[in-house]
C-alpha cells in the first residue's frame, strides 16, 4: 500500500528584504543657479574690461619708461650743452698771446678775468704735470703739480677732451676738468684746464624737470656719481650700483636694478656724446606699477560692482521664482503624505504646469488608495469567512477520522476471530501488516488535520491584527526586550544561548505591535542556532535621523542567498526542516512592521548568523496610520 504525501513544510519566519532610502542630495538653491547665470554673463565683460584696463596700464607704464629715456636724454643734452660753452671758452683762452709769448704772468690777469666772469677756475701747467698758473691762488704761490688725469692721444691731436671725476690739488674737493693743449711753435707747450666743482652738474640736474619719485643722476666714465637729485651730499663723489655700471654700457637703453641708496627701480640712460658720461633715471617700481595698480583696483571695484548687482538681480527675480518652486515643494510634501493638492496658480508657467500635474496626481492617488483601501478590507473579511468555512469541514473530517479508527478496531478484531486460531502465518502477517498501513494512514490524516487547523488560526490571527487599531505610547524598549528575554529564558537555556542587550533608544509606537515584532525575531534567533555552538542573540539600537534602527544579531544557521527573496512570502520555509513552525511569523513581523511605517532588511550568510534590521520613525502618527492602511 503507497504511503500519504507528507504534510506541508513549514519554514523560517523572515521579513521581506529592503532598503533604506538614498539620502537626499542638496543642490544649489535658484537664487544661487540666478547668480552663477549672472556672473557667467558679466564675465565676458569683465574680461573684456580687465583687457582693457590692463591695456591701458601697460600703455601708461610704456609712457612713464619713456618718460624716463626722454629725461635721461634731456640731462646728456644740457650736459654737452653746458660742455659746449666751456670747450669754446677754453679754445678762446688757450688761443691767448700771453701764452705764446711766455708771459705767465699777464695770462693769470687774463685767466682771473674769465672766472670771475664765467666762474670756471683756469689752470695751466707744463707737459709734465706741474702747475704753472692756478687762479684758485695768488699769483706767485707755489704751486703743486697737477693731478689732471691727462689724455695724451688727445693732446698729440690737438684735441680738447673732458676727464672723469678726480680730486682737486688744490680745493681738495672732487672735481672734473676740460683741457686741451697749447701749442707753440707747432708743438704741444701746455695744458690749458677748466677745474670744475660738481656743483656745476647739479645745477645741470636741477634745470631738469623731474616728476617726483624719480631718480636723476650723472656718473662719468668710470662709475663715480657726479651729481644726483636726491642726497646728492651723501652719494655724489661715491661709486654708483653694480647694476648701473654694468648694465649700461650702450649710448641709451634701459636697465633694472637699484638706485645707490638700495631702492629698486626701473632705470633708462643716455650717454654725452661730448662727455662720454651717462645720464641716468631710475623710476621706482611703486611708481612704475602704480598704473597697474589703480586699473587692478579699478577692475575690482567694477567686479564688485557687477557682484552686488548679480545678488541684488538674483535675490529680485529669485523670489519670483523661488516662491512657485516653494509651493511645488510644499504640495510634493503634501502628496507624499496622501493630503489632497490643489492646482498652482503663480506668474510663473512652468511651476503652474507642474502644479497642475500634481494635483492630477494627487487625485489618481486618493482614488487608488481608496480602491486598495477596499480591496484590503475585502481580502481581510474574506480571509476570515474562508477560515471559517474551512473549520466546518476540517470538523467533518476530524470527525470520520475519528469513526475510522473506531470501525479499524472493530474490523480487525472481527477478522481475527474469522481467521482463528490456526490461520497461516502469512494470513497472519498480512493482516498485521495491514493494520500497520492502516494506522499509518490514520496518522497521515491527523497531522494533516492539525496542520490545517494551525493554518486557519494563524489566517484568522493575521485577518484579526490586520483590522486592530494601533494605540500609539512612549515605549522603554529596553525595558520591553528585557521582558522579553524573561519570557525566553528556559528556550534560551535549552539550547545553550545567552541574550544581550545594550541601552535602546526610546520610540513612540503601539507596545502590543512592537512586542509581537520582537518576540518573533528572537524566539526565532534562539530557534534557529547552530548545534554544538553556543548561542548568542544581541539586540541593539541607534537614532538615525527620524528614524530609530533596531538590530537582532545571532550566530546560528544563516541563510542562503537563493531562499532570501521566497522565504518572504507566507506559508514558505528554508533550510533543514527540522523545527516546528507553520511560515507565519515573519510574513506577521513583515506586515506589522510596515503598519507602523518602517521596514525591516536581513544580512545573513550562511554557517556564520543573521542580522535582522528593523526601522522604525520615531514617532508613529495618524500620517503613518493611513499610508500603513
Amino acid at each position: 500500500m503507497s504511503r500519504l504525501a507528507p504534510p506541508l513544510p513549514d519554514g523560517l519566519d523572515l521579513a521581506e528584504p529592503g532598503t533604506e532610502p538614498a539620502p537626499l542630495r542638496r543642490g544649489m538653491s535658484v537664487r544661487g543657479h540666478l547668480g552663477i547665470f549672472t556672473a557667467v554673463l558679466a564675465a565676458p565683460i569683465l574680461i573684456f574690461v580687465g583687457f582693457l584696463l590692463w591695456q591701458i596700464a601697460a600703455r601708461e607704464r610704456a609712457r612713464l619708461e619713456d618718460e624716463a629715456g626722454q629725461i635721461a636724454r634731456s640731462v646728456a643734452i644740457a650736459v654737452d650743452r653746458d660742455i659746449t660753452g666751456l670747450l669754446a671758452s677754453l679754445d678762446v683762452l688757450s688761443l691767448s698771446a700771453n701764452l705764446q709769448s711766455g708771459n705767465l704772468q699777464a695770462f693769470y690777469e687774463q685767466a682771473r678775468e674769465v672766472s670771475d666772469r664765467q666762474g670756471i677756475m683756469p689752470v695751466l701747467s707744463d707737459m709734465a704735470g706741474q702747475q704753472l698758473v692756478n687762479v684758485r691762488v695768488p699769483w706767485g704761490t707755489p704751486l703743486p703739480k697737477s693731478g689732471l688725469p691727462v689724455d695724451q692721444a688727445a693732446i698729440a691731436a690737438g684735441r680738447a677732451f673732458v676727464t672723469d671725476v678726480f680730486p682737486g690739488q688744490v680745493s681738495g674737493q672732487p672735481v672734473f676738468a676740460v683741457a686741451t693743449a697749447v701749442r707753440r711753435d707747432g708743438q704741444p707747450r701746455y695744458v690749458l684746464n677748466f677745474s670744475l666743482g660738481l656743483d656745476r652738474l647739479q645745477r645741470v640736474i636741477g634745470q631738469v624737470d623731474a616728476p617726483p619719485g624719480y631718480t636723476v643722476a650723472i656718473v662719468d666714465r668710470n662709475g663715480i656719481i657726479m651729481a644726483r637729485n636726491v642726497r646728492p651730499e651723501e652719494f655724489v663723489g661715491k661709486l654708483a650700483t653694480r647694476d648701473l655700471r654694468e648694465l649700461t654700457t650702450g649710448q641709451q637703453g634701459t636697465w633694472s636694478g637699484t638706485t645707490a641708496d638700495g631702492t629698486p627701480v626701473f632705470g633708462a640712460y643716455a650717454r654725452s656724446g661730448l662727455t662720454g658720461f651717462r645720464a641716468a633715471v631710475g623710476i621706482r617700481y611703486s611708481e612704475l606699477n602704480e598704473p597697474l595698480w589703480r586699473s587692478l583696483s579699478l577692475f575690482a571695484a567694477i567686479g564688485l560692482a557687477i557682484l552686488a548687482l548679480s545678488v541684488v538681480l538674483g535675490v529680485l527675480f529669485g523670489q519670483r521664482i523661488t516662491a512657485p518652486i516653494r509651493a511645488l515643494a510644499e504640495r510634493a510634501a503634501a502628496l507624499g503624505r496622501g493630503e489632497p493638492v490643489q492646482p498652482l496658480e503663480t506668474t510663473l508657467a512652468e511651476a503652474n504646469q507642474v502644479g497642475a500635474e500634481l494635483a492630477r496626481a494627487s487625485a489618481s492617488l486618493r482614488e487608488r488608495e481608496a480602491d486598495l483601501r477596499e480591496a484590503n478590507e475585502e481580502a481581510q473579511r474574506f480571509a476570515y469567512i474562508v477560515s471559517h468555512d474551512l473549520r466546518s469541514p476540517l470538523v467533518n473530517i476530524m470527525g470520520f477520522t475519528s469513526e475510522l479508527e473506531a470501525l479499524r478496531h472493530d474490523a480487525f478484531r472481527r477478522l481475527e476471530a474469522l481467521r482463528g486460531p490456526d490461520a497461516p502465518a502469512a494470513e497472519v502477517k498480512q493482516d498485521k501488516q495491514l493494520g500497520e498501513d492502516f494506522d499509518e494512514a490514520i496518522g497521515f490524516i491527523r497531522t494533516s488535520i492539525a496542520k490545517m487547523d494551525r493554518l486557519i488560526n494563524a489566517i484568522l490571527k493575521l485577518s484579526r491584527e490586520g483590522r486592530r487599531e494601533f494605540r500609539p505610547e512612549r515605549v522603554d524598549m529596553t525595558a520591553l526586550i528585557e521582558a522579553i528575554k524573561a519570557n525566553a529564558t528556559t528556550q534560551a537555556e535549552a539550547a545553550n544561548a545567552t541574550i544581550t542587550t545594550s541601552r535602546l533608544p526610546p520610540i513612540a509606537s503601539d507596545r502590543l505591535a512592537l512586542e509581537q515584532i520582537f518576540s518573533n525575531l528572537i524566539e526565532n534567533a534562539v530557534k534557529y542556532l547552530r548545534p554544538g555552538v553556543p548561542g548568542v542573540v544581541e539586540v541593539s539600537g541607534r537614532v538615525q535621523g527620524p528614524n530609530v534602527i533596531y538590530e537582532v544579531r545571532d550566530n546560528g544557521r544563516g541563510i542562503d542567498p537563493k531562499d532570501r527573496e521566497r522565504i518572504f512570502e507566507l506559508f514558505r520555509r528554508a533550510g533543514t526542516q527540522d523545527k516546528p513552525g507553520e511560515g507565519i511569523g515573519l510574513a506577521h513581523v513583515r506586515a506589522l512592521v510596515r503598519r507602523l511605517g518602517g521596514n525591516i532588511t536581513l544580512t545573513s550568510e550562511p554557517g556564520r548568523g543573521s542580522t535582522f534590521s528593523v526601522v522604525l520613525p520615531k514617532r508613529w502618527s495618524a500620517e503613518t496610520r493611513r499610508k500603513a492602511a
